[in-house]
């Protein structure tokens, strides 16, 4: 597996979202961490495209037309509770009690400085336990590079593994779910609910009635035998997720 952080820049300034990206590459380049950027000049364009897990990272400027900051914020919380670490960026310190509501990482004070950026990602890179790690899957006799925060589910099909992402996208590939789990290092998210079926915590919606219900409507049966352990398995995820995911400023 690779690391890969994913980044959304969310600002209405087009000045400050250049400035910031060619910082956030110096810093990849540097720390040899493939950086993949995304800016967007307002809110709402933000909220239309963004799913849970989508970015590593989210820069969000909080004076902008149109739906600021804290609102934007806001909303992206309700998809996504702690899925991303998020940084506010602005040139006023006011806002700073609003930016705690939104389980914000830090607060950065306009003008940035490749210091203040290479400072909050190194800070992220020590608490985060959920960067974007890669696999390479075999799909249609091509090799495809699958963000692991982005499969929400895997499922068995004779010699084949159905892997489905938070886009709606299944891939089709030939391989064991060992196989599977090896490629992703055992990643403690994926959790084994019955047999061939492994589904990603970080998308699991609730559980219930012996089912797994996720967040994108789908659900699967869990096995009868082991539903504790398997319940209980999920609240230690999120347990563990909620303690490596202190907001600090």
């Amino acid at each position: 597996m690779e690391k890969f952080m994913k980044l959304a820049l969310v600002d209405d300034e087009l000045c400050c979202t250049t400035q910031i990206e060619q910082f956030c590459n110096i810093f990849g380049r540097q720390y040899n961490i493939p950086m993949e950027l995304s800016s967007f000049q307002s809110g709402d364009a933000f909220l239309e495209t963004y799913t849970s897990g989508a970015y590593s990272v989210v820069f969000m400027d909080i004076c902008m037309k149109g739906t600021n900051g804290v609102e934007t914020a806001k909303k992206m919380r309700e998809i996504d509770h702690a899925g991303s670490f998020l940084v506010f960026l602005t040139s006023s310190s006011d806002f700073m009690p609003d930016a705690f509501s939104c389980h914000a990482f830090d607060y950065l004070t306009k003008p940035v400085s490749d210091k203040n950026i290479f400072k909050v990602l190194k800070d992220i890179l020590k608490y985060s336990q959920d960067l974007s790690d890669c696999i390479k899957i075999t799909c249609s006799r091509k090799t495809i590079p699958v963000h692991i925060n982005e499969i929400v589910s895997v499922v068995s099909d004779a010699h084949y593994l159905e892997i489905q992402l938070n886009s709606g996208s299944i891939y089709r590939s030939r391989m064991t779910v060992s196989g599977f789990l090896k490629l992703t290092g055992t990643d403690s998210r994926f959790l084994s609910i019955n047999k061939g079926i492994l589904v990603n915590a970080d998308y699991i919606k609730s559980i219930q009635d012996n089912c797994c219900f996720l967040t994108n409507g789908t659900q699967f049966p869990i096995r009868i035998r082991g539903c504790q352990e398997i319940e209980q398995a999920f609240s230690n995820y999120q347990f563990k997720k909620l303690r490596s995911s202190q907001w600090h400023f």
